[in-house]
């Protein structure tokens, strides 16, 4: 018999409200975060060299034998509108769509927000960008639960009631977020800098599986730096930090990564990136994160593995999540290559 019993234990004590207000719900996150920025800032959506850029990004974490795994993904889709008479500004907007399931009871968490952002040149290196995301969330999971009220003595029937007090098994919210990216990039270099703050869930919206007992989704803040040093003409040296809290969670990401050039033309841009990333979860290590990126001109595909080295590591086996990321990006025009991203 799969040793799943103490984790639907915990998921059914969460469903039932044994002490429903102690339990705050988590908002999605990524191993490479980077590659996911809309859910980083919503100040992040048009910040890229291009026209349009499509994201998908998924995640299988724990997925052994013994353990009820997390599955995630993510897709997104965001745009500049750049008005010729604005030259020192720029509009840029998105959709985002997240979904998220966990455990036997398939706990889910579907997602589906409007980004829109505003980007004014402050200088001629330095850009600062504001944005806002309006979302809306629903959280479901599957009612045909199996519950201590259903043994009959020797098997769990499903056909006995479960004789606990569940109103429903869906309940949604509507919410907004907002935050500010600044950019620097120097002219005519691959060397950049974005820092930004953004802070999720503004108004903590509410939500239960009760008619009578409200549930606080917690506010979650994103703070991060993402800078490229241009080292020669070939490489590059990426370092990257994020730190988040979300209600009694925090998570501090660092990483370091290393692209090499392959080519350099306007219509064969090739390189690969080798990096590794560590996340500390709350009070202790929570995992080694080693991952490689492909890019081939609009195209890049970055894939990552999650080596668990917290206190579940003797259940996990130190296996963690494999998290995979495709990025597509249309460019309508050809860009001059001293020109500065995200306004041209």
């Amino acid at each position: 018999m799969k040793k799943r019993i103490p984790f639907l234990a915990i998921l059914v004590a969460m469903l039932l409200g044994l002490n429903l207000n102690t339990i705050e719900a988590q908002d999605i996150h990524w191993s490479q975060f980077r590659l996911s920025p809309m859910n980083l800032n919503p100040a992040a959506t048009a910040i890229f060299r291009g026209d349009v850029r499509f994201i998908g990004s998924y995640r299988n974490q724990w997925a052994v034998d013994d353990i009820v795994d997390y599955l995630t993904f993510s897709g997104s889709v965001d745009a500049k509108f750049v008005n010729p008479k604005m030259k020192n500004s720029m509009f840029g907007g998105g959709i985002i769509f997240n979904y998220d399931q966990a455990g036997d009871l398939s706990l889910n968490l579907t997602q589906i927000g409007l980004n829109g952002s505003y980007t004014h040149q402050l200088a001629k290196q330095h850009f600062m960008t504001a944005g806002l995301q309006v979302n809306y969330t629903n959280r479901r999971y599957d009612s045909n639960l199996r519950v201590d009220n259903q043994w009959n003595g020797d098997i769990f029937d499903q056909s006995l009631p479960t004789r606990e007090p569940i109103d429903e098994a869906s309940a949604g919210f509507a919410d907004f977020s907002a935050g500010l990216n600044y950019h620097w990039q120097k002219p005519s270099k691959r060397s950049k800098l974005d820092v930004g703050v953004a802070m999720f869930h503004i108004a903590e919206p509410m939500y239960s599986f009760y008619d009578d007992d409200m549930v606080v989704y917690p506010r979650r803040l994103s703070i991060y730096g993402l800078g490229t040093l241009g080292l020669g003409k070939k490489v590059d040296i990426l370092p990257m930090a994020m730190y988040q809290n979300q209600g009694p969670h925090t998570q501090l990401l660092l990483g370091i990564a290393g692209r090499l050039h392959l080519n350099q033309k306007v219509t064969k841009r090739t390189a690969i990136q080798l990096g590794v990333n560590y996340r500390h979860h709350e009070e202790q290590g929570d995992a080694w994160i080693p991952n490689i990126e492909f890019h081939q001109q609009s195209w890049l595909l970055g894939v990552s593995y999650d080596i668990n080295i917290s206190d579940f590591e003797i259940h996990s086996r130190n296996r963690g999540g494999l998290e995979l990321h495709l990025n597509y990006i249309i460019t309508k025009v050809k860009m001059d290559e001293l020109k500065i991203c995200p306004i041209f």
